[in-house]
């Protein structure tokens, strides 16, 4: 922004005038906290503030009250000011309208002011010195610093927040430019190179028209801050980033138009290369040993190691000292590819060197690598995924030096793989690593024949002649290989009979086949036109990104049935033929049992964990058997039987039911005359099996109903019968009334005897309940099932 030299002059009188106003007002953080100090040079104002060395002063403040320069405790003796543009005269005439005073008292003093209505001239702007008690040219001199300026002028330009965690990566840090003096229209711009990071133009402090944080509004002191952050190669501050290396230079730039442009460089250290020959020393499956080259100390104060795998950050570890130049890294997992990269530091990060390390299968022995993955000996390779050198097959010996080591095929031992070939007939090739682990890498110039795939064997560190060296096997097949066919959850307790297991069929290569598991000429599964990419049949998917790997479970176990026929005495008991017998255990015989149960409530619970203690009855039944009659039972009883098959190996678990017998017609009759015998009130007690469904409980069911009709009926005559009585009674009391009344006419003895009339009537009562007895009549063919 540019104004005419009128309007700028019309600012710098408004701004001198403002100055002058509130010239006593200073920040308190120029303030000396003890004024004067207990020793030593200092400058202070006459109103008590003190500054420290190196302070910044606009000249509108030394206006109306000088600046003292004071070594206490001394006596003057040619004490001296110098400026920009030479020394300061003292006590009468100035340089750039600025003058020197002596000062009285125990302390040596000179002070240096402008007299008003002078302001500082331009030759006079910038860096002044103070010595005492004598001149400059005396080196015992004591001296202190003071800038005095026009106008506008960068406090300071500093570096804030810098990381001390050297591990954190990005780094982000701040950058403060502290603006002071004049508050018009003035311009502000941060940068690095010749980028700006940040840059505000027409800056009016009054208006907080810039986005700057005031620490002293007296004196127009501004901070206007940057974010940064460094990932080791790039500066970023917001949208804005610049490509740098090594140190970092920083400028701060404040201009006011026609006046000097004041700019202050910041620098932040960084090294400028990265440290080399970064190398892998050693590796197990869990531990990997790197050096590299070290930096000396003026451009490394240490480094910082950072390990990852994929995307994920594994370790950062911070080593201090430049000399150190080797670390371990432990705590990895095996069989696991890991990204190092080391950094040198001093107050920043600096540019990385990077290598890639494949942790081993396992603490030491041969092993095989393909893809990033360890695969164990007698491992599977589909020919469609090794027919590059970058998807060779590796053979690894750690810590070992390779000398003849070599592949062969198991099938023709006497012609291994030359790995030196390249005939267009040989679709072998190989390459080879020599230190620090012996490796032989196997790839494909094309795919291979029928002929020449199977089994294939890999020496190290020798070559397979030699009886000390380390083999490994790897299949190479075409299209499609089952990995492996294996069994799965066998019963460990052999006295769990039936037992269960699982067969696992393994199928790896082409995505597009048929399978089948049997025994002898059944078929236990089949799946035709497979699509492992359609996920079409049962498989389970364990891995599909270069070979399709699918794993085919089926269940197997021996079922069989229990079943039974009951009547009162006895019981058929019959089972089934297992489905599945393993030919090499036969069944020898069945055994069969029973015992009773005596609360029959139970009678519906199948389930009887302690039959092996309570089976008491048991029987033996031929192998080709599949029933037997059990005889002697008690009637209207819950009985358990079980069945349990003998191999070889000894007897299974029992299958078991349970069942009641049925009830028996006699004692349906004597539970009827019971009742109908009973001369007072009768009750008949029913035993019931809750949850029973044979017929001989429902017929109980049946009888119980009729024998509360029965009742009934007996109930009614009774009450009859005592109706009967009463009218009795009463008759025979009215029939003594009248023969008392007739006593005086005939004497007792001539009275004949007569017999009760009611009591005849009871006699032929009793004579009717026996013909009760003689009516009924039980026809037995009910109980018949």
């Amino acid at each position: 922004m540019h104004t005419t030299p009128t309007f700028c002059l019309l600012l710098n009188l408004i701004s001198m005038f403002k100055l002058q106003v509130v010239a006593f007002l200073l920040s308190v953080s120029e303030v000396i906290s003890q004024c004067p100090p207990s020793s030593g040079i200092y400058l202070r104002l006459q109103n008590g503030n003190c500054y420290p060395n190196r302070s910044f002063i606009a000249d509108t403040i030394i206006r109306s009250t000088p600046l003292e320069c004071v070594l206490p405790d001394a006596t003057l003796n040619d004490g001296q000011w110098i400026g920009p543009n030479g020394a300061v005269p003292c006590d009468g005439g100035s340089n750039s309208n600025a003058q020197c005073t002596t000062g009285t008292g125990p302390s040596a003093n000179l002070s240096v002011f402008i007299n008003p209505p002078n302001y500082l001239g331009a030759p006079g702007d910038g860096w002044y010195k103070c010595c005492l008690p004598t001149n400059c040219s005396d080196p015992n001199t004591n001296i202190i610093f003071a800038n005095i300026f026009r106008f506008a002028q960068i406090d300071s330009f500093a570096v804030a927040d810098l990381p001390f965690d050297m591990t954190v990566y990005p780094q982000e840090y701040k950058l403060d430019c502290t603006k002071i003096g004049f508050e018009f229209s003035y311009d502000i711009r941060i940068g690095i190179d010749n980028t700006a990071l940040a840059s505000y133009t027409g800056c009016i402090d009054d208006s907080d028209t810039c986005p700057g944080t005031v620490i002293d509004s007296s004196i127009y002191k501004i901070r206007y801050t940057v974010s940064i952050t460094w990932d080791g190669m790039t500066v970023s501050s917001g949208s804005v980033s610049q490509s740098t290396t090594g140190d970092q230079m920083y400028q701060c730039v404040v201009a006011v138009t026609n006046q000097p442009t004041r700019i202050r460089n910041m620098t932040i250290k960084a090294p400028a290369i990265a440290p080399s020959s970064l190398t892998e020393v050693n590796k197990t499956a869990t531990t990997i040993t790197v050096s590299w080259t070290a930096l000396d100390s003026s451009n490394a104060d240490g480094y910082v190691v950072n390990v990852t795998s994929d995307t994920d950050t594994v370790q950062t570890v911070q080593v201090e000292g430049s000399s150190n130049n080797t670390i371990i890294l432990n705590g990895l997992r095996e069989l696991t590819t890991y990204n190092i990269t080391v950094r040198a530091y001093q107050q920043l990060l600096g540019p990385a060197s990077t290598i890639s390390v494949f942790t081993h299968c396992q603490q030491g022995g041969i092993y095989l690598k393909h893809n990033g993955n360890c695969h164990q000996n007698g491992s599977y390779f589909w020919d469609n995924t090794v027919n590059a050198v970058t998807e060779a097959m590796s053979c690894v010996l750690p810590g070992a030096s390779l000398t003849t080591g070599q592949w062969v095929r198991v099938a023709d031992p006497d012609d291994p793989v030359d790995c030196n070939s390249n005939n267009a007939s040989d679709p072998f090739r190989c390459t080879s690593v020599t230190l620090p682990d012996a490796t032989l890498n196997l790839y494909l110039a094309q795919l291979i024949s029928a002929t020449t795939e199977g089994w294939y064997k890999c020496c190290l560190p020798t070559d397979c002649s030699n009886s000390n060296t380390n083999i490994i096997f790897a299949n190479i097949f075409r299209y499609a290989e089952i990995e492996s066919f294996t069994v799965a959850s066998l019963p460990s307790d052999m006295t769990v009979y039936p037992q269960e297991y699982e067969l696992g069929c393994t199928k790896i290569g082409h995505s597009l086949y048929s399978i089948s598991m049997s025994i002898g000429s059944t078929t236990l599964a089949s799946y035709t036109n497979c699509d492992d990419q359609l996920n079409d049949c049962p498989g389970t998917v364990l891995f599909y990104e270069y070979q399709y790997v699918s794993l085919y479970r089926i269940s197997i176990w021996s079922s069989w049935s229990v079943s039974s026929i009951m009547d009162t005495t006895w019981a058929v008991i019959s089972w089934s033929v297992p489905s599945y017998i393993p030919p090499d255990y036969p069944i020898i015989t069945y055994e069969i049992g029973y015992h009773i149960l005596f609360n029959r409530l139970c009678c519906s619970m199948v389930n009887d964990n302690d039959i092996d203690i309570h089976m008491s009855h048991l029987y033996n039944s031929t192998s080709d058997s599949t029933f037997i009659n059990i005889t002697g039972l008690n009637d209207k009883s819950c009985y358990i039987f079980g069945v349990r098959a003998y191999t070889d190996r000894g007897p299974g678990n029992w299958r078991v039911i349970a069942n009641e017998t049925l009830i028996s017609t006699q004692f349906v009759t004597l539970t009827l005359v019971h009742v109908l015998t009973s001369t007072s009130t009768s009750t008949s007690t029913q035993e019931v099996c809750i949850g029973s469904t044979n017929t001989a409980s429902e017929f109980v069911d049946n009888i119980s109903i009729g024998l509360v009709a029965v009742v009934g009926l007996l109930l009614i005559s009774l009450v009859i019968s005592i109706i009967i009585h009463i009218y009795c009674l009463i008759k025979l009391k009215s029939y003594y009334t009248v023969a008392n009344k007739e006593t005086n006419k005939f004497s007792v003895d001539a009275i004949p005897m007569q017999a009760c009339e009611p009591y005849g009537i009871h006699k032929a009562k009793e004579i009717t309940r026996e013909a009760v007895y003689e009516d009924i009549n039980v026809d037995e063919a009910i109980y018949e099932t």
